[in-house]
């Protein structure tokens, strides 16, 4: 459901300012919020796993971090952390005009920063399927849940392009799975949804060994 690939009626893909982080400065404060639950512990199961228990039509109808807002409260109601009411209750408060609770904490702010800047290439991979210039075929299947392999990919070949490496196999858990080896895929975009008076253009996407077959 991240990546639907252009279905009808939810607009164009590509838009004017969309490789911005963000719109409204609120949506920033979500992503702080999400990454503070996860580096303290105080929220209960992955976000990006309940986001995906949200009925499908608010799914649908909700902005990215309004998924992101409402993951992050459930599991801080899971956890224990907060309770049922207790969001509704601030909201009214301050819709009342009560003052918003502040804290200053420079070393829960250094722990986020450090924790959003962490970052390092994959494990190379030693036993690859496939090499780079083969061609290779999303598989076609229907799982029954979380998936990082979009819909609209399966069933169509393209060409490997580049071996990342390793990574946990997210279909598990997420994040839990055994390690496999990600590739980057190039597939012709009159592959993927037939012609267009747009012309021909490349989708490249990295997918986990499970989700492809030879060509």
């Amino acid at each position: 459901m991240h990546d639907m690939g252009g279905m009808h009626g939810f607009g164009a893909v590509v838009t004017p300012g969309s490789d911005r982080a963000a719109e409204h400065p609120w949506e920033l404060r979500v992503f702080a919020l999400s990454t503070l639950v996860g580096i303290h512990g105080i929220g209960a199961g992955s976000g990006r796993a309940i986001r995906e228990e949200m009925p499908p039509a608010d799914y649908l109808a909700a902005g990215y971090y309004e998924r992101w807002l409402w993951s992050t409260e459930q599991r801080l109601v899971r956890r224990g952390t907060v309770g049922e009411r207790d969001v509704d209750g601030w909201v009214e408060r301050l819709r009342r005009g009560d003052a918003a609770p502040r804290r200053e904490d420079p070393q829960a702010a250094r722990l986020a920063v450090e924790a959003t800047g962490q970052g390092s290439p994959l494990p190379q991979a030693l036993s690859a399927r496939f090499a780079v210039g083969d061609r290779a075929r999303a598989r076609r299947m229907r799982p029954a849940g979380h998936t990082r392999c979009p819909r609209y990919v399966r069933g169509v070949a393209g060409v490997v392009e580049a071996v990342r490496g390793v990574d946990a196999f997210p279909d598990i858990g997420p994040y839990e799975g055994p390690e496999e080896p990600v590739y980057a895929v190039a597939f012709a975009s009159s592959d993927l949804f037939g012609p267009s008076d747009e012309g021909e253009w490349t989708v490249l996407l990295d997918l986990f060994e499970s989700y492809l077959e030879p060509a």
